[in-house]
């Protein structure tokens, strides 16, 4: 693990009331959202560690919104079972950080209306203006916007680290075979306690 943390972000992914709540959007739709709420619980332990690290906290949230639904985008959400605007809907409770997630002064906030956390959004100027060129990326779905994140941060030659234990899904039998997936082809895959530990060993040499 030899990105040092000053030149590291880590990018939050979708730990909205929608993916994590009970009483969230896809929890009423049928969802197990179980994994996504432990990781949310997770997070505020791991993300004070990654600032005094000297990381850069980005919070990237999902939010639909009507006049960008496309009709390739419609057809999808209702093959299945669902309206594109159901989950995360702009402006909602449900677009909203789940409980106990609170942003710190000096984080970053990103909206997007795709699942890459990189489309449609200033993400890669952002990181360059703050001399990120690694991205940690936690949140959720594993499967879905974890997933094309990470690829087109990749595609973007920027280095990527995924600490399984704070990545999320509501299917796992989709999601486990996307985490191995990519592991092997996109990003380095670790766990939450060794990246704190590496980075408090570069700040022991340092």
């Amino acid at each position: 693990m030899n990105y040092p943390p000053q030149r590291t972000a880590v990018l939050v992914i979708d730990m909205q009331n929608d993916f994590c709540a009970a009483t969230g959007a896809m929890a009423t739709l049928g969802a197990d959202v179980r994994r996504n709420a432990d990781v949310a619980r997770r997070l505020p332990d791991f993300l004070p560690r990654a600032r005094a690290a000297g990381c850069l906290v980005v919070w990237v949230r999902q939010a639909a919104h009507d006049q960008l639904v496309s009709p390739a985008r419609r057809a999808r959400a209702e093959a299945m079972g669902r309206d594109p605007l159901s989950v995360c809907a702009a402006g909602s409770w449900g677009a909203e950080l789940a409980d106990g997630l609170h942003p710190e002064p000096g984080d970053c906030h990103l909206e997007k209306t795709r699942y890459s956390a990189f489309v449609g959004t200033p993400l890669h100027n952002l990181l360059r203006a703050h001399g990120r060129d690694h991205v940690v990326v936690v949140g959720t779905a594993a499967n879905v916007c974890v997933d094309s994140t990470i690829r087109d941060a990749y595609m973007a030659d920027l280095a990527a680290t995924m600490p399984t234990d704070l990545v999320g899904w509501t299917r796992a039998d989709l999601a486990e075979p996307a985490v191995r997936n990519l592991g092997f082809y996109f990003c380095e895959t670790t766990t939450s306690t060794e990246l704190v530990s590496a980075w408090s060993a570069v700040d022991r040499v340092a």
